[in-house]
């Protein structure tokens, strides 16, 4: 009876299990698979054609197929693909990607991804990972993608950053944080290679670059945070190379970030500020003053303009003066 049960799970599983037969797209680059249309769950029986090194599923130009829905990407998937050195998935609703050692670039942003799983004691390639706009909480594992050179964990659910994860990336150069909700960077962590950091639209509470050595960092962006304060000395001293920042932060008062200016230019410093306000370039009533975004109805009124609309009035009194002269002279032509 208990053998009877085992093979009636075996067929039900069987027949729970999909088959797919995926092909790529006319693509010119012949190490490249373009496909529209992906499913697969962990079990399911797919197929991909041979002789590529890159799979790049997007998302479905017509009404044939409906959106891609991958919910791993497992080492199953990963054999079925024949192992290529680059995968990009974006928006097939995955939650769970399984590294392959062998991966060497792997695109998984917009995404429902909430864990990354590595296995210790493998050696992983893989130099390029995008994870942006995920459900990502912990970041541990990538203490062990120690040939990161590119790493993308924008708009995820960051809560901190342990030093412990980014200190083994020592060939790390460009990191992305922004949107995030951790209110720290371990910034005496970060890896001495690093030339770009973005962590914008955070919520970092305090700034400290005492006893930071970031020598090749070139670019650095903070702007809209929570922080009120910011040592530029200590900046500039932690990174000598430092060649555009952003800032930009509410807390900041407005004199206190023109200190900064001053400072940052006299160091040959890029200090650039761009805001998203989208009214300030969508619609005529709002004007860019001072680096923020304002109504054109709250400015004062400078000298320039007080001295233009001093001749406007005093033109239209003119005019007036001149129209009743003439009225005047008409009248007593008339008498």
């Amino acid at each position: 009876m208990l053998q009877k049960f085992s093979w009636f799970q075996l067929l039900f599983a069987i027949t729970l299990a999909s088959t797919y037969d995926h092909r790529c797209l006319p693509y010119p680059i012949d190490s490249v698979c373009i496909l529209d249309y992906i499913s697969y769950r962990p079990g399911d029986l797919v197929t991909f054609p041979t002789g590529y090194q890159e799979y790049h599923i997007q998302q479905p130009r017509s009404l044939k197929e409906s959106g891609s829905k991958v919910t791993t990407f497992d080492e199953a998937l990963y054999k079925a693909m024949h192992q290529p050195s680059r995968v990009e998935m974006e928006i097939v609703q995955l939650t769970n990607v399984i590294l392959p050692p062998e991966l060497v670039l792997g695109n998984f942003a917009r995404n429902l991804v909430r864990s990354v799983s590595v296995s210790s004691g493998k050696n992983y390639r893989i130099a390029y990972l995008d994870l942006a706009s995920n459900s990502l909480t912990d970041i541990g594992f990538v203490s062990s993608l120690v040939n990161l050179e590119m790493l993308h964990l924008g708009s995820n659910n960051i809560r901190s950053i342990p030093g412990s994860a980014l200190r083994p990336l020592t060939k790390l150069r460009y990191l992305y944080l922004s949107g995030n909700h951790f209110t720290t960077i371990p910034w005496k962590d970060l890896p001495c290679n690093l030339i770009h950091l973005d962590s914008y639209l955070g919520v970092v509470e305090t700034v400290d670059f005492s006893n930071v050595n970031l020598p090749s960092l070139e670019y650095l962006n903070l702007r809209n945070n929570e922080f009120s304060a910011i040592n530029v000395t200590a900046l500039v001293q932690a990174a000598l190379n430092l060649k555009d920042v952003y800032l930009y932060n509410d807390k900041i008062d407005e004199f206190r970030m023109n200190d900064i200016k001053v400072e940052l230019t006299a160091k040959n410093i890029s200090f650039v500020e761009e805001y998203e306000d989208r009214s300030c370039f969508y619609d005529d009533r709002h004007e860019f003053v001072g680096g923020k975004c304002v109504l054109l109805k709250d400015l004062p009124v400078g000298a320039g303009k007080a001295v233009a609309l001093s001749s406007v009035a005093l033109g239209v009194a003119t005019l007036l003066v001149y129209l009743a002269y003439l009225v005047f002279s008409l009248r007593i032509t008339n008498l």
